[in-house]
């Protein structure tokens, strides 16, 4: 049976938080000055609303703070510059030190992410022109029908069906969840580094 990618960066730590966050995919234990520093240093440096009208280069301005429930949202940006939503960061109890937090990987089929988990993007895209004139459904219908039963729902990918919509979400593979620890790690370290508007003078 397919296991969903989980990196835990503190295996000798009982998480109490996942019985909350079972679907979470990046486990770790952070300082909770630290924890409280970074939410203020993405409001003032790293906050995805700061980018402006015409978008930022990818890795900049990615952060979005929210607080219920307490954590960060992440929006990687494409090559042209958008913001497209791709993973919560949630510290359930924050007033704990250290603080346990879980990142959770969490990608809409309208995304410029969805597709890339997909194992083999050639055979799909082959399966997807098949369909579409078995089926007379546009080639993205086609597409997103054969990512959903033929990719993500056998790998047990699949976080929530194709809607009244047509939007589909799902978790991330190993390497997204690597790329959300190495995003998160960075922050951290950033924001311990910078001087905060309240610092300035000290």
């Amino acid at each position: 049976m397919p296991q969903r990618a989980v990196l835990n960066l503190a295996p000798k730590h009982t998480f109490a938080g996942l019985t909350e966050l079972p679907e979470a995919q990046v486990l770790l234990l952070v300082p909770r000055a630290i924890w409280t520093r970074t939410r203020m240093y993405v409001r003032h440096f790293e906050a995805v609303a700061l980018a402006g009208r015409f978008g930022a280069d990818p890795g900049d301005y990615e952060w979005e703070l929210i607080d219920q429930p307490h954590g960060l949202k992440w929006w990687r940006r494409t090559m042209m510059g958008d913001a497209a939503y791709c993973a919560a960061i949630v510290a359930p109890h924050p007033d704990g030190d250290p603080v346990e937090v879980f990142g959770l990987i969490d990608i809409a089929s309208d995304s410029p992410w969805w597709f890339d988990a997909v194992d083999d993007i050639q055979q799909m895209q082959m399966r997807a022109e098949l369909m579409t004139r078995q089926r007379q459904l546009s080639v993205d219908e086609a597409r997103l029908m054969v990512s959903v039963e033929e990719e993500y729902r056998p790998r047990e990918m699949l976080s929530a069906e194709t809607d009244d919509n047509g939007v589909a979400w799902r978790t991330g593979n190993m390497k997204e969840a690597l790329g959300l620890k190495d995003a998160l790690i960075g922050l951290f370290s950033r924001a311990r580094v910078a001087t905060l508007p309240d610092e300035v003078g000290q």
